[in-house]
C-alpha cells in the first residue's frame, strides 16, 4: 500500500545586496505525518497518528527602525528578512500535533542549513534532542502534544556585526513517526527514511 503523506513545502529564497550588506531570505517550512507504512518483508500495519500536523510561524512585520517585530496572531508559512549586520531576526516556528492518538510514535524535526555563516547563530528549545546517528534531525523528548511546540529557543536567530551579506538557507521539516514495540528514535527515524519516497 502507498504511503499517505501530508506534506507543506516552502522554498527558501536568498538574495543579496552586495552595496548595503543585507540579505534577504524567506523561510522553508514542511510538516509531514504518516498514515499508513507498508514495511520491507511484507509486514505491513496502518494506523492513525494524528488528525492533523503543522509547521508554521508567526508574521514578521518591519518597523521604522529597520528591525522587525512578529505578529503572534497571524500566522504563515513563509517571512522574508532583509537581514543586517547586528539585527537580529525574530523567527518562532512551532509545530502543532492535532488529535494525537495513542499510538506510539515519535516526532521529529529535520534542519537543513545551506551556507549559514558564523556570523548567524541560534539555537533550539530544551525539548529537542540530537539523534545519535544525524548531525541535522531531532526528537522531541516531552510528550506534551496540547499545545504548539516551539523550535528556536528565545525565537531569535542572532545576527553579529560582522555579518557581511552572505547568501544562507535555513529548512524544517517536521515528521510525526509510529514507534514499533522498543524502538529508538534512531531507529525509527532509519527505518521511516528507508520506505519514505
Amino acid at each position: 500500500m502507498p504511503k499517505k503523506l501530508i506534506n507543506r513545502h516552502i522554498l527558501l529564497v536568498i538574495g543579496i545586496v552586495v552595496l548595503t550588506a543585507v540579505a534577504i531570505f524567506t523561510a522553508g517550512l514542511k510538516a509531514k505525518f504518516v498514515r499508513k507504512v507498508n514495511l520491507k518483508g511484507s509486514v505491513e500495519f496502518s494506523s492513525e497518528l494524528a488528525k492533523n500536523i503543522t509547521l508554521n510561524e508567526s508574521k514578521a512585520n518591519i518597523t521604522d527602525s529597520g528591525k522587525y517585530e512578529l505578529d503572534i496572531s497571524q500566522k504563515v508559512l513563509e517571512n522574508s528578512y532583509k537581514v543586517m549586520p547586528g539585527v537580529n531576526i525574530p523567527k518562532d516556528p512551532e509545530v502543532t500535533v492535532t488529535g494525537k492518538t495513542g499510538v506510539p510514535s515519535y516526532l521529529f524535526i529535520m534542519i537543513e542549513e545551506k551556507d549559514i555563516p558564523d556570523s548567524v547563530v541560534y539555537s533550539l528549545c530544551d525539548h529537542w534532542k540530537k539523534l545519535d546517528n544525524s548531525d541535522n534531525v531531532y526528537v522531541y523528548t516531552k510528550n506534551d502534544f496540547n499545545s504548539a511546540i516551539k523550535i528556536i529557543k528565545d525565537d531569535v536567530l542572532i545576527v553579529s556585526q560582522q555579518y557581511d551579506g552572505e547568501a544562507f538557507n535555513l529548512d524544517f521539516t517536521a515528521y510525526l513517526y509510529q514507534k514499533l514495540s522498543n524502538e529508538t528514535p534512531e531507529q525509527t527515524f532509519s527505518r521511516e527514511n528507508q520506505t519514505v519516497d
